[in-house]
């Protein structure tokens, strides 16, 4: 079993919860759990051949990290309100161009290539309408870039954010309009870094990040109407 490495650095070899909390936690990240799946540690463990407890322990974990949320038999998504998901993205307004822009100055070549290639693979599905696909490389387009950020620490947060609103990502990536209004931002945040450019870097992360917001919305409201018209039907 091997877990991904996160944003942060480690000098030690991460123990079994740590470990199987990366699994899921990337899991989560890559849009492999969706909505209606439940996370329940037997089947974990019996699928990673581990015992129950530091799965039970990672779930936990991510269920106090605000990325699950508790119920009868196992673990869900968490589900956020309106409220919540506006906090988000305000927070992620304020710090994600920032530290997309000091990334900007420490991207070396390799930085650069993972960034091209993610944006590669992400064209592709795009243009063969593999949603899946899609989600993992937009997934692989973040750790990228956040791998270039100095403060780790700010990258840690950043990306725990950017987890938070999977579920997003979830109800929004199956429509091909809100998928190029991503790419676009994606394309624009790689040229930008090729640039070399900070200020730009920045301008287009915080576009990139208020064309997020805006693709949610857009998606919640139609969650409401389709909501109503299903309502109306019933009543009739």
């Amino acid at each position: 079993m091997k877990a991904k490495t996160t944003t942060r650095d480690t000098a030690r070899k991460p123990n079994l919860r740590e470990q199987v909390y990366g699994i899921v936690r990337e899991r989560i990240q890559m849009g492999l759990i969706r909505l209606e799946d439940r996370l329940v540690d037997h089947d974990i463990a019996e699928e990673l051949e581990v015992s129950r407890m530091p799965v039970r322990e990672a779930l936990m974990q991510l269920k106090s990290e605000g990325l699950l949320e508790g119920t009868a038999r196992g673990f869900v998504l968490r589900r956020f309100t309106l409220g919540e998901m506006n906090e988000i993205f305000e927070i992620r307004t304020l710090l994600e161009p920032a530290a997309a822009a000091a990334a900007s100055v420490h991207a070396g070549p390799k930085g650069l290539a993972d960034m091209k290639a993610a944006l590669e693979r992400a064209e592709d599905a795009h243009a063969r309408t593999d949603i899946d696909e899609f989600m993992r490389s937009n997934a692989h387009f973040r750790w990228a870039w956040l791998t270039m950020v100095p403060n780790r620490e700010l990258a840690e947060v950043i990306s725990r954010y950017i987890d938070h609103v999977q579920v997003v990502r979830l109800v929004t990536m199956d429509d091909q309009e809100i998928r190029s209004i991503v790419l676009q931002g994606m394309r624009g945040l790689y040229e930008a870094f090729l640039s070399g450019d900070t200020e730009l870097v920045r301008i287009r992360m915080l576009g990139h990040a208020r064309a997020a917001a805006a693709c949610y919305y857009s998606a919640y409201q139609k969650m409401l109407e389709q909501s109503a018209q299903e309502q109306a039907i019933n009543r009739a």
